[in-house]
């Protein structure tokens, strides 16, 4: 052998082949990882945001006590509170969103495209949850609108999630065909 062959071998040796079946589950899990990363991304922007006006406070200082009056501040109250929702929401759409991509191959018509229309529904969960913390800011109403199209995605990546198991469950018992 050659010192160019060892090296060659070596190299081999350490490559890492995906296999076809691997690859197609990366494949199909690329958009949950996208679409996850984005909805956890948004809660993290949200942080910054919330932050802002209570970094503003004279004599701010951390631990956060809004039932102090150098912490009684709305805008920084109502950011606090918008933060917790948006965390008790995420634990649940991460979830329910990683699932209603992994299923969605099984819809009839969308299945070889499911996991990419799972994509949308994520960044505008994303959006939705930013709206809701400035909107929330400003007042308890205006986090309606930021709060409706955070709650009509998670109502679509369940419909998708249903309607991706139940397709796969009628398929895998040979019930019926779909696609």
């Amino acid at each position: 052998h050659t010192h160019t062959q060892r090296e060659r071998e070596r190299e081999r040796e350490h490559k890492m082949p995906l296999s076809d079946a691997y690859a197609d589950f990366l494949a199909v899990l690329s958009p949950a990882a996208l679409g996850a990363t984005a909805m956890i991304y948004s809660n993290i922007h949200c942080l910054g945001i919330m932050n802002k006006p209570r970094y503003a406070l004279k004599g701010f200082e951390h631990p956060y006590k809004p039932w102090t009056d150098a912490h009684n501040d709305e805008k920084s109250y109502r950011g606090y509170k918008a933060s917790m929702n948006q965390v008790e929401w995420l634990v649940y759409s991460v979830p329910l969103y990683t699932f209603a991509v992994a299923f969605s191959p099984a819809l009839p018509k969308v299945g070889h495209i499911g996991p990419w229309l799972c994509l949308p529904l994520a960044l505008l969960y994303a959006k939705g949850n930013v709206d809701y913390m400035k909107g929330y800011m400003l007042s308890a109403k205006d986090r309606m609108p930021g709060f409706k199209l955070r709650t009509l995605t998670v109502r679509l990546m369940l419909g998708m999630l249903l309607g991706g198991v139940g397709c796969f469950l009628l398929q895998r018992n040979k019930i019926v065909t779909l696609n």
